[in-house]
């Protein structure tokens, strides 16, 4: 009991520093990238000790109709949305309708028995081991924008016969505990998570202007309209469709985030236990802990104690902020995916109005200088058939550097071919760790307690001569989904039925990787013992590998 009401005051107790406040034009400057009439942009709301300081719009809500961003536009903002969906179980068991330790077949029995129970507790941590459905659905052929409901996922997912790793032995973040929590949340009540939310969370906190949008007909004032990046320059429109949610899907606009960031300190919806509950980390079955509490990740920045959530969907991303020692909040929603990055366009303005707070020195080990270890070594690429993804190394300006899939990060190095990733000065860095091996170097990385292995590889910088012999089509069970794969112009081609063709490009041998609606995949082709290609694994960020089995072959 002494920690839960040591949890509340800590949301509850005055903040004892107080930093100046920067300039208006200092913040703007974060966001000037953006701040334009023929560009998406984002919408800002800066909070310090309940009220908002500092609320503004960048950019174009719609740039078909030439309407700005405000602060009363409506986004969706994506995972954000899942401290809702947690908020909506939590009621629920504060109201003794279930336990975080049931079994979700207790609710959903058809989902499989993978030999081991699979509760609530395990969705609301990440730690199920369920294969994200989100990207099961573009492995099948169905991108974001396609129209999907609750029961099209639902089926998906309960036609999965294997997990991503045992339950309760890994973290591994996935959309579908949260959407599965939707489900059982209708179940149990008789109401849609929509209806749920609206009467125990979203109308007790007078948040007007959101809701979860389960419904893609629905009309809805003042939401600003998804962009992309066009290849030939601009911007595309980028909405989705899809229609069920629990893992995202609401929408909303930073001044009703507001209320809902309040409710952390001076609890209308939940009480003080429930706040503790989700802001505490959780844990593995053998009690290692994770970053990730409930529907919300806790971690520090700068020293700080820091609450915060990202969500990314279709042209919209957005970013909660919040610094409760200091009674400091950043909300922060956007119209386009690219290069717009709101998580650090958050720490970017928690570092101008914190200035002078931030206790730097605590934060992280100092990095070691070795003269005998020459990054240069490391370059190169390795691939880890264990989890089925691939990491490519290079040097610049004498950094090493991983790209993971795509865009670089610069390492620490700590000496003897061990670096870590800088993530924000945040306790939770990925470790790299290379070791020589005859000829060549090993990799191991080492992320929330797993550990992973890598094999270097030849990175092949085109298409390699014989391509015709990956031509086939090949099905796997699970997703009930037969790819067909061709050659043309002298590329891997992708075809789906009602899909646009997609290129498959090359990483090494028997190595390719393809585009999901959010991030890539990666395929490599599987051969017997006469080196003929019997089929392919295929994994995601999200997705360990599956298999896929040629049943034919294309002349």
């Amino acid at each position: 009991m002494a920690k839960s009401i040591s949890w509340a005051l800590i949301f509850l107790i005055p903040p004892l520093v107080h930093a100046a406040a920067p300039s208006t034009k200092a913040v703007d400057q974060v966001f000037a990238q953006w701040n334009r009439p023929n560009s998406p942009g984002c919408a800002l709301a800066v909070i310090k000790e309940g009220h908002i300081i500092y609320e503004h719009g960048y950019g174009m809500a719609n740039l078909e109709l030439g309407v700005p961003i405000t602060p009363k536009s409506v986004f969706d903002i994506g995972s954000v949305s899942k401290q809702f969906t947690a908020m909506s179980t939590l009621l629920l068991m504060q109201d003794g309708k279930l336990s975080l330790d049931d079994d979700i077949r207790k609710y959903l029995p058809e989902m499989p028995d993978y030999g081991a129970r699979i509760t609530i507790r395990h969705l609301l941590y990440h730690t199920s081991g369920l294969r994200d459905y989100d990207d099961l659905f573009d492995l099948i052929g169905i991108p974001e924008a396609d129209f999907t409901t609750a029961r099209d996922a639902l089926q998906l997912v309960a036609r999965q016969k294997g997990l991503n790793f045992p339950t309760g032995q890994a973290y591994l973040y996935s959309d579908t505990g949260y959407f599965l929590l939707s489900e059982i949340i209708e179940r149990l009540t008789g109401q849609t998570l929509r209806e749920f939310a609206q009467q125990r969370i979203f109308g007790p906190l007078g948040m007007t202007s959101t809701h979860f949008h389960d419904d893609h007909t629905m009309v809805v004032p003042q939401r600003a309209t998804g962009y992309a990046p066009h290849a030939s320059g601009g911007f595309e429109v980028d909405m989705s469709n899809f229609e069920q949610v629990g893992d995202g899907s609401v929408m909303t606009t930073v001044e009703d985030l507001f209320k809902w960031d309040q409710n952390f300190y001076r609890p209308q919806v939940g009480g003080p236990q429930i706040i503790q509950l989700m802001t505490t980390p959780g844990a593995l079955d053998n009690g290692k802990a994770t970053s990730y509490g409930i529907g919300l990740i806790t971690e520090r920045y700068r020293g700080l104690r820091w609450i915060h959530h990202g969500g990314e969907w279709v042209g919209y991303r957005a970013a909660s902020s919040l610094f409760p020692d200091q009674h400091f909040s950043t909300l922060i929603t956007c119209n386009c995916l690219g290069s717009i990055d709101p998580t650090r366009m958050a720490t970017q303005v928690a570092d101008l109005y914190l200035a002078g707070v931030f206790n730097d020195k605590t934060v992280r080990k100092h990095a070691v200088s070795s003269t005998n270890d020459d990054p240069t070594r490391y370059v190169g690429g390795y691939w880890s058939e264990q989890i089925g993804t691939f990491r490519r190394f290079d040097v610049r300006e004498g950094k090493l550097r991983v790209y993971a899939p795509d865009s670089p990060r610069e390492l620490i190095s700590f000496g003897n071919g061990e670096f870590e990733t800088n993530s924000e000065d945040s306790e939770h860095n990925t470790k790299y760790v290379f070791t020589r091996q005859g000829g060549s170097y090993e990799l191991r990385s080492i992320e929330d307690g797993e550990q992973f292995s890598y094999k270097a590889v030849q990175v092949l910088d085109d298409n390699p001569k014989r391509l015709a012999e990956y031509a086939g089509e090949y099905t796997n069970e699970d997703l009930r989904t037969t790819w067909t794969l061709v050659v043309n112009n002298g590329k891997l081609i992708r075809q789906q039925w009602m899909n646009w063709d997609q290129e498959l490009r090359p990483l090494f041998a028997d190595g390719f990787t393809g585009e999901l609606s959010e991030g890539q995949y990666m395929l490599h082709f599987n051969r017997d013992q006469n080196n003929r290609i019997t089929g392919f694994d295929v994994a995601t960020d999200l997705v360990r590998p599956m298999r896929f089995h040629r049943t034919e072959s294309i002349p």
